[in-house]
């Protein structure tokens, strides 16, 4: 029983002394199987990309001489157009530095984007006046006949405007592996500098002649009545060009997440990248404003004749001041992951708030904005 009892005892403490040694040897495979992944990771991702980006900010609308007349004749005013702009396209890229058996990365990035767009509105339309008296010649003699008078209004405003915007990042960031959503998870948080510059330009012109009245006229020599219609009517023409523009520097902080969603990095791996970034920007804001404006009057037996010319004053301002521009914005994209190449497809906003000056007569401040689609192809270097 003695012997059966010893042999047991053996028996177990070979059982424990193997799990130890197993223990110690999985611990220290950790750190080589670890160091070999490290290893195999590439240092440098360079990374290229498009992006096809609304922009939001409007100016403050330049409204020409007999801008009410014309909106209450059923023409579009020139503010109707004079905000549009198209999506911006652009490009973008990044280059990362992560050092072997370092959790820390460096990161340069940078973006541009531009839109061009002309608008042309040319409206037309034709006035009936009541039915009044002129005077022809018929069978040999003067002759009163009732006529209804009419007259060609118009309104034709044109505008051409231009953006463009270049944004760039300087970061540094620690991979913290908090795992947000559980495994398979990576987490940086990253500080550094943003710089940003905007420029936008605007030009275009407004000519109506939108609303006609008709009057009876009569000339009396003796016996003789002639009859005419006189045609009332003002016509206003209006130049515009405005141009403005931001160069700020400032402080920036973000946090980027990848979580793996199917698959495994070796194999492919389908994941979902998201993040958010704050910045605090100091710069120069700039704006510069121009437009001249006349009205005609017109009138006589002809309705061609011109009345009366009102020219007024040109304007010209430039303002310029330093500006302190919070800036927010964020992301959401599906990739496609290998060891040493990323596919990412998503939709970027970013908002920078007070960066415009948007006045035309005086100074006023607008928010802009710019959000849209991105795609974007990474390639990893070295090993």
């Amino acid at each position: 029983m003695s012997e059966l009892h010893n042999t047991s005892n053996a028996a177990n403490i070979r059982q424990k002394l193997l799990a130890t040694v197993s223990a110690f040897v999985l611990i220290a495979s950790i750190p080589e199987t670890a160091l070999a992944a490290d290893r195999d990771r590439p240092t440098i991702w360079v990374e290229g990309g498009w992006h096809f980006e609304s922009v939001a900010g409007d100016a403050d609308p330049f409204l020409p001489p007999l801008d009410a007349s014309t909106r209450a004749s059923g023409f579009p005013s020139l503010a109707a157009i004079e905000n549009e702009l198209g999506r911006t396209y652009g490009a973008e890229g990044s280059i990362s530095f992560h050092p072997h058996g370092s959790d820390w990365v460096f990161t340069a990035s940078a973006r541009y984007g531009r839109s061009q767009t002309t608008r042309h509105l040319i409206n037309q339309k034709t006035i009936i006046g009541p039915q009044l008296k002129q005077t022809t010649f018929q069978s040999g003699g003067l002759v009163a006949v009732p006529v209804t008078p009419t007259f060609p209004a118009y309104a034709t405003h044109n505008i051409k405007n231009y953006e463009s915007h270049a944004i760039a990042d300087f970061q540094v960031g620690k991979d913290v592996g908090i795992g947000l959503f559980g495994h398979g998870t990576d987490t940086v948080i990253s500080f550094g500098a943003r710089y940003a510059q905007m420029n936008a330009k605007s030009k275009g012109n407004s000519f109506a002649d939108p609303v006609a009245t008709f009057e009876q006229g009569e000339f009396v020599f003796g016996p003789i009545h002639k009859y005419y219609i006189r045609a009332l009517h003002h016509a206003s023409a209006a130049v515009m060009e405005r141009t403005d523009s931001l160069h700020a520097l400032g402080p920036s902080l973000s946090m980027k997440n990848t979580t793996g969603l199917l698959g495994t990095v070796d194999d492919g791996q389908v994941a979902l990248d998201w993040g958010v970034n704050a910045a605090l920007l100091f710069g120069r804001q700039k704006a510069k404003t121009t437009h001249h404006s006349s009205v005609r009057d017109y009138g006589g037996p002809s309705g061609t004749a011109v009345q009366a010319v009102h020219t007024y004053t040109p304007v010209n301002r430039t303002r310029s001041r330093m500006v302190t521009v919070p800036n927010v914005g964020g992301f959401a994209a599906l990739s496609f992951r290998f060891p040493n190449a990323k596919l990412s497809a998503g939709y970027r906003a970013d908002f920078f708030f007070g960066a415009k000056d948007s006045g035309f007569e005086t100074r006023s401040t607008t928010d802009v904005g710019f959000h849209g689609p991105y795609a974007t192809i990474s390639i990893g270097l070295g090993g």
